[in-house]
Formats: C-alpha cells, sequence, structure tokens
C-alpha cells in the first residue's frame, strides 16, 4: 500500500468519534420531504467543511432547499470524479412503531438511528468528509474532484441535482460519479430501471346506484382496464449482454439483499397501481374513477414502447383517456467500469468482501449522469428500515464503507487502474 493511501486510511481512523458524531447531528438535523427544507441539515456539513477550511459554494434556485457545490484541482491532470449525495429524507414514518426517537440522532447498539441515517444521510455524511480530507491531500492528487450535496432528490424534484446539471453543467458533469445511496457493501450498482408514470381518468354518465342500467361504472371499467394493464408485464425484453451478464452472476446476491424475485423483476417490465380514486358514496353508481400508474422499464426497452402499448389497451375501453406524468429512458454503466474495479478491490483489501457488479430497482440521482453519458455507481452501506421504523447504520459496517469509498475516489484522481 502506498504512504498516500496510509495516511488517507489513517485519516478516517483518526475521525472515526467525530463522523459519528456528524451523522448523529446530521440525523437530528430534521429536512423530510415534503416539505424539502434542508437548511438545518445543509449547515451541519458546511460547518463540517468550514473547520477544516474547505471552500464550498451554496447554490440553488429555491433558499429551503440548498445544494452544496464545492470542486477543487490536483496537481497534475488527470480525470474528473463527482461525489454525490442528498440531504434531504423522506419523511418520519409510524412515529409509535419506533423504539427510538425518529430524530434523536441516538448513538446505540453498535448503530445510529432515525429517519434517514441510512438514506442517506450516512452517505452524504460520509463523501463531504471524504471531500474534505482528500482536499487536504490536494498537492498530491490527480485529476479533479468535485462535491454535490443535494436538495429535493426524494421527489426527483427540480431544485437539487436537476438544477445543478442544468445550470452548472461544465463544473458537475466530469469523467466519473460517485453516489453512496444504501443498498448493500457486496454490491455495486451500475444501472436502474426507469420509470414510466402515466395517470388514466374514466368518465361515464354516473348514475343512483340502484340503476346501474342507466351508466356504465368508472370504477369497473378501471377495475378492467388495470387487469388488461398486466400484459405489459409479459412483454419481451432484450438486455443489453454486459447487463443480463451482471444480473446472472448477481443473482443470488440481489435476491438475499432484495428477497427472492427480485433478480427477475431486474430484468422484466414492472407494473404498480400507485392510487386509485373513484365514487364518492356507496349507493352512487360512480361516473369518475382516476388511476396512477408507476411502470418500471428494465435496458433494453425505450419509454415509447411502453407508452404505444399503454395506449393501445387504454382505447379498448372508450370511456377512459391517459396522460403521461413522468418519462425517463433506462441507461446503464459499465460493470466493467475502472471504478467498480477500484471498489471491488479495494473491498477486498479492505473488508474481506467480494463485491458484485449489480444494478438496482430504485431510483437514485445517478441515473441523470448517466442520462448524460457520464459513468455513474453507487455504493454504500446495507439500507437498513429504509422509510420504516427504527431506520438505522450499523457503525462498524459504515466506517469499513467509508474506507472503500475513500480509497476508490483517490485511487481513480490517480489514476491507478490496478485489479
Amino acid at each position: 500500500m502506498t504512504d498516500l493511501r496510509r495516511r488517507l486510511l489513517s485519516m478516517v481512523d483518526a475521525e472515526r468519534d467525530a463522523l459519528i458524531d456528524l451523522l448523529s447531528r446530521l440525523v437530528q438535523a430534521r429536512s423530510p420531504n415534503p416539505p424539502g427544507d434542508t437548511r438545518a441539515a445543509a449547515a451541519v456539513l458546511t460547518d463540517w467543511l468550514a473547520a477544516r477550511n474547505v471552500s464550498y459554494r451554496v447554490v440553488g434556485p429555491d433558499a429551503t432547499m440548498p445544494n452544496l457545490l464545492a470542486s477543487f484541482q490536483g496537481a497534475r491532470p488527470g480525470p474528473h470524479l463527482v461525489l454525490n449525495g442528498h440531504i434531504d429524507t423522506f419523511p418520519a414514518v409510524a412515529a409509535s412503531q419506533w423504539t427510538r426517537d425518529p430524530f434523536g440522532g441516538e448513538v446505540a447498539d453498535g448503530a445510529i438511528w432515525g429517519t434517514g441515517s441510512s438514506d442517506m444521510k450516512q452517505g452524504t455524511a460520509a463523501l463531504v468528509a471524504i471531500y474534505a480530507w482528500l482536499h487536504a491531500l490536494h498537492a498530491e492528487l490527480g485529476g479533479r474532484l468535485t462535491l454535490t450535496a443535494v436538495s429535493d432528490e426524494e421527489r426527483f424534484g427540480p431544485n437539487g441535482a436537476r438544477y445543478l446539471l442544468e445550470q452548472h453543467a461544465d463544473e458537475v458533469l466530469g469523467d466519473c460519479l460517485l453516489n453512496a445511496e444504501p443498498g448493500a457493501p457486496t454490491t455495486v450498482r451500475f444501472a436502474e430501471k426507469s420509470p414510466l408514470w402515466i395517470a388514466i381518468e374514466v368518465e361515464t354518465v354516473g348514475c343512483h346506484g340502484a340503476y346501474p342500467h342507466k351508466s356504465p361504472s368508472a370504477t369497473r371499467i378501471a377495475a378492467a382496464l388495470i387487469e388488461d394493464l398486466s400484459e405489459i408485464e409479459r412483454m419481451d425484453v432484450a438486455l443489453p449482454p454486459a447487463v443480463s451478464r451482471a444480473l446472472t452472476q448477481g443473482a443470488a446476491e440481489i435476491d438475499r439483499i432484495h428477497l427472492s424475485g427480485a433478480a427477475a423483476n431486474m430484468g422484466r417490465v414492472t407494473l404498480n397501481i400507485g392510487t386509485w380514486n373513484g365514487g364518492s358514496l356507496v349507493n352512487m353508481l360512480p361516473g369518475r374513477c382516476t388511476i396512477e400508474v408507476d411502470i418500471r422499464l428494465p435496458w433494453g426497452l425505450h419509454s415509447r414502447d411502453l407508452i404505444a402499448k399503454v395506449e393501445a389497451i387504454v382505447a379498448r375501453h372508450p370511456a377512459a383517456r391517459m396522460r403521461v406524468l413522468s418519462s425517463q429512458e433506462p441507461a446503464w454503466s459499465d460493470p466493467d467500469h475502472p471504478m467498480v474495479r477500484l471498489i471491488r478491490r479495494n473491498a477486498r483489501e479492505v473488508c474481506g468482501l467480494e463485491v458484485r457488479p449489480i444494478p438496482s430497482l430504485a431510483g437514485t440521482d445517478a441515473r441523470l449522469w448517466r442520462q448524460r453519458r457520464i459513468a455513474a455507481f453507487t455504493y454504500g452501506t446495507t439500507a437498513t428500515n429504509v422509510a420504516m421504523a427504527d431506520e438505522h447504520t450499523d457503525i462498524a459496517e459504515w466506517m469499513g464503507v467509508i474506507k472503500i469509498q475513500a480509497l476508490s475516489s483517490l485511487d481513480y484522481l490517480m489514476g491507478d487502474t490496478r485489479t
């Protein structure tokens, strides 16, 4: 191991207690989205940077949703690596089911507890710390390192990463992105299924519930339409060969992490009826029903193919109309990219872990870089009780993951391609 790598690991070890305190305070700084106000949480992170004389900027169109942007150039030319995490969290859920304060940031039983402790304040805190440590070593580094700690991620909103890519693209695109969303330290994620959201409205005359011969029922039409929509889950998908190989090789680990069936779902179209709204009284035949549909596209399909298929299904029901709420194209990065190889090597060396490159079921901001043809990867701790009671992050695991993230960032900037 080089002297530079040893020094970086020493920095991590020396600040172990400070890191735990950083994450605890970050959890205490509430930032649920909605409403998405992340000012208190962002201040925790900027205090860390300021205490280490690391410069940064706060940018964004909404003052209540700040984005932290920082960047430095190494001593010689090299690749540009972007670190990305988000500051906002899901709202606290099921308060009565928590055994600890959802916003207490309590350190107990080898873990840090609270809303957002796993998704993803642990990851954002880690990347902010890694940025500060590498900044201290900048005179010995190659390349360029950029930090983006953003708001408005949980709702895929316009005020966070999307804003940075639209307004500060020259600063934040880079050559490669490393995101620290939780998943499992045995996997590095190189792709995400893409959401296609569609609203379908059924409208009929409606009438008194005792006279169903006078009007078709909007809710019964919607129910039949939902059954028809299940056809899209049987669509043939020609996965790109590299994605198919990664799915095959990582299937056992995917199912271990996400439960049986997850690997199969990654390679096919899935359908979720997210909302259903119809009827007003039990004794009235509904004249209106609206459903919102969440379709997840695997790689090898285009959203236009799914939209055309849904349009054809909706057309079988003359009382129904559809509109597209949101459409994105599924993108993927090379599962054998140098960053993936570095994470796999460092995981073996630091923690004795065998890491598999796999796609992801859930969405992250990394997709925005992939859509712009920038290699983007996600590596983080186990996603423990995300959006559930007693969300937490295991401290020992987190410290190992931080070392893997830090060394992989350093190695990438230095052009180290050893496997």
